[in-house]
């Protein structure tokens, strides 16, 4: 075997002389090379960690500046979309001032730790939905759309301790007031009113620009059981004059909802009668007069009045003392004075009555059961032509069914927009961690290849 090169012979004599004195302690150089792949690992499980959260933070933010709905100018025409869509739950919301709204309905809206209830808009402009921010708003409580979209009423979350009041307290839709936002200024009032336990709820209603709303301080009795007499409130937003009404039981704004009608709602009542009320704030009453054959128990639900006030829609319930959500007769009657008399539109029959979209053509829905166990609600509208029978489809509902503004049944009709791409940003963060995990592993990789420690 032959000797080495004389070269590396020389080489390897200088390294022995650089060589450091003394005997190497092995533990101590196995203790620093284990401290120091310590504080790489830690070093990649933070870069790991910061990845996943900045994903995770700033995917809605980034999504919500690109996806920006532009306010809807109040000199565009109403549009009303082929599909009023909820939207997804990781979706943004409206910028503070959203413009005028087609409808308003109630949803569920993601969070990193927990899912909360959350209003959301559809844009009376491009017929976009996205989450809609209401200040201090009761969860799941009723909202009210003006006629043109350009204001929203809704009840403001009570400071009541629910807790104090027992399972009764804590059953109970309890307010402190109401609140109006403007959605053309951003401007917001509210109308709160002193109580004990906060307000036990009922309607609210617009009829032109005045806001008409029921409720009554709840009283706990001696059992623990709420009771409360409610009252009907008017505030003129206009002048801002604020009334409290001591209305008849019959002309109080019911929680389960009104009919539209000009300028105004429509409440049913009973015995046959409907209460018209328009933003002269002079209620009128209306006598129904069936048609002939019904039975004698026989009532109507959800009347509504025509766009211009000359006809009344309703359903007809073959027995008004049992309601149930199978498909009813559309009835409707032209308004003579104090009285409509009744008749059947062919052989038409709808879940319920949305509103008017033109003087002879009502809207009206259908009741599907659209997720098997849950129940029945309204999946799609029509135009029902009172004088041809006529029928022509509107929109679908993809998602709760929200409160549409009366003069958006009148509307255009438009392509709905695509919904905007809003994932769940855990999914993202998760996503990226995967993703630098992948990186790291990679690198480590080459490394060893390359010789490297």
């Amino acid at each position: 075997m032959s000797a080495p090169p004389i070269d590396v012979v020389d080489r390897l004599e200088r390294l022995a002389a650089h060589a450091p004195a003394g005997v190497i302690d092995p533990d101590a150089v196995w203790t620093h090379g284990r401290r120091r792949q310590r504080g790489r690992l830690a070093a990649a499980l933070a870069a790991v960690v910061a990845v996943g959260l900045l994903g995770t933070t700033t995917t809605p933010l980034l999504l919500a500046r690109v996806q920006r709905v532009e306010p809807a100018d109040s000199a565009q025409p109403m549009v009303l979309p082929d599909v009023v869509r909820q939207p997804g739950s990781w979706e943004s919301a409206f910028p503070s001032v959203p413009g005028r709204l087609s409808a308003v309905g109630t949803g569920t809206r993601s969070g990193l730790w927990s899912d909360r209830n959350a209003f959301w808009g559809v844009s009376a402009t491009t017929g976009e939905s996205r989450f809609l921010d209401l200040p201090d708003a009761l969860e799941l409580g009723e909202v009210a759309v003006s006629h043109d979209g350009s204001r929203v009423a809704y009840w403001i979350a009570t400071t009541a301790d629910a807790d104090a009041l027992g399972q009764a307290g804590e059953s109970a839709m309890l307010a402190d007031g109401v609140a109006v936002l403007d959605l053309e200024t951003g401007e917001r009032d509210v109308w709160t009113i002193e109580s004990d336990h906060g307000l036990w709820i009922g309607g609210l209603a617009w009829a032109g620009d005045v806001l008409w709303w029921s409720a009554g301080p709840a009283q706990a009795r001696e059992d623990g059981v709420l009771t409360a007499r409610t009252r009907t409130h008017t505030w003129d937003l206009g002048t801002d004059e604020r009334e409290d009404a001591t209305s008849p039981a019959g002309r109080r704004v019911s929680a389960n909802g009104v009919g539209d009608a000009p300028g105004g709602f429509v409440e049913q009542g009973r015995s046959g009668r409907v209460e018209v009320v328009t933003g002269d704030r002079d209620p009128r009453t209306l006598r129904l007069e069936l048609p002939a054959g019904a039975p004698g128990e026989a009532g109507t639900v959800h009347a509504a009045l025509s766009t211009d006030g000359a006809r009344l829609a309703a359903l007809l319930m073959p027995d008004a003392s049992t309601y149930d959500s199978t498909p009813k007769p559309v009835v409707v009657g032209s308004v003579a004075d104090t009285r409509v008399a009744l008749r059947q539109v062919d052989d038409a029959v709808a879940g319920t009555v949305l509103g008017w979209r033109s003087a002879t053509e009502v809207v009206v829905a259908g009741l599907d059961e659209v997720e098997e166990g849950r129940p029945q609600r309204v999946h799609r509208a029509w135009a029902l032509d009172v004088v041809s029978g006529g029928r022509t489809d509107l929109t679908e509902f993809a998602g709760n069914t929200p409160q549409v503004a009366a003069d958006a049944w009148t509307a255009e009709v438009v392509p709905a927009p695509d919904a905007p791409f809003a994932p769940d940003p855990r999914v993202v963060g998760a996503g990226g961690i995967l993703a630098l995990v992948f990186c790291l592993s990679l690198w480590r990789d080459l490394r060893r290849r390359r010789g490297h420690a």
